[in-house]
């Protein structure tokens, strides 16, 4: 298991309360996914699974990050401002439907799993947040030229 910090306070206090943690300091933002998944050496056809809670700021680039790493990843779980996770899962002709509704459906299965509100939150935000599940498949047949990172452009 991976962790990823940029918090130096929050690195130190993983590495002493879970020793087995490998803890990665470093931005997300400058994350390598595919690198780190191919660093790994899994098996053929291996996936990993990805669990995030992110500051709400940068939560679209992260997304985005996870888009075009599709094919290594089965499932990422992502605690993010409700108003975004409403955009990623949003249905054809609604009012929410848009750019992530259209780069995510095309990969993956998205919902909602629950609201979450500010109030379990230190510092409470002024926002709800949801629990978003995002289980990643392969893309469809007439899809397979397409990348996430050409629908951004």
């Amino acid at each position: 298991m991976t962790a990823v910090e940029i918090d130096q306070r929050a690195v130190a206090f993983l590495h002493d309360k879970i020793p087995q943690l490998n803890v990665i300091h470093q931005d997300i933002l400058q994350f390598s996914y595919a690198s780190h998944i191919e660093s790994l050496k899994l098996p053929a056809n291996n996936t990993v699974s990805i669990i995030a809670n992110l500051p709400y700021g940068i939560v679209s680039q992260v997304l985005f990050g996870l888009a075009d790493t599709h094919t290594h990843i089965d499932v990422a779980v992502v605690t993010m401002q409700w108003e975004v996770g409403d955009r990623v899962c949003a249905h054809p002709n609604t009012k929410t439907y848009g750019i992530p509704s259209v780069i995510f459906q095309l990969y993956a299965d998205c919902r909602i799993v629950f609201k979450i509100p500010p109030t379990v939150f230190y510092p409470v935000p002024k926002v709800d947040s949801a629990l978003v599940r995002i289980d990643f498949t392969k893309p469809h047949k007439d899809l397979k030229t397409v990348y996430p990172e050409q629908l951004r452009k």
